[in-house]
């Protein structure tokens, strides 16, 4: 089931965060920040960037189109982001990362502490190191 915006508004910070695809790639994110802010009709919304290594990012789309995005708040604040907007920089060097917003297209799922602990117990975790060499 989806959840409204669970939050207050404000800024927060994310523990951890990580791009998921189907066959449970996963990417970490850094330094992440969620905003929840109300428009001028006074609507809650959520969007938030942190920072993606950009060519990790391309690695997992090249076999898979979409990705969900999980979200670690801390204890008893876990979600799952499916098929959230992205929009990330075009840098492409090697080991460079740049700054990803996104925003969910649906809603928040939250996750069980449990169950996120189990969902990120089988995952393939991309780092740095499997970056494919530039030069």
């Amino acid at each position: 089931m989806i959840s409204s915006i669970p939050f207050r508004e404000g800024t927060y910070l994310i523990e951890a965060a990580y791009l998921l695809t189907p066959q449970k790639r996963t990417l970490e994110l850094t330094e992440g920040i969620l905003e929840v802010y109300k428009d001028t009709l006074g609507t809650k919304h959520l969007r938030g960037r942190a920072f993606v290594h950009n060519t990790l990012m391309v690695a997992l789309l090249e076999e898979e189109e979409s990705l969900d995005l999980i979200l670690d708040l801390g204890l008893g604040f876990r979600y799952r982001i499916p098929q959230p907007r992205l929009q990330a920089g075009k840098v492409f060097e090697p080991r460079t990362r740049s700054i990803m917003h996104f925003a969910p297209s649906a809603g928040l799922v939250p996750l069980a502490d449990a169950d996120y602990e189990a969902l990120l117990s089988t995952v393939t975790l991309l780092s740095p190191e499997d970056e494919p060499s530039m030069f």
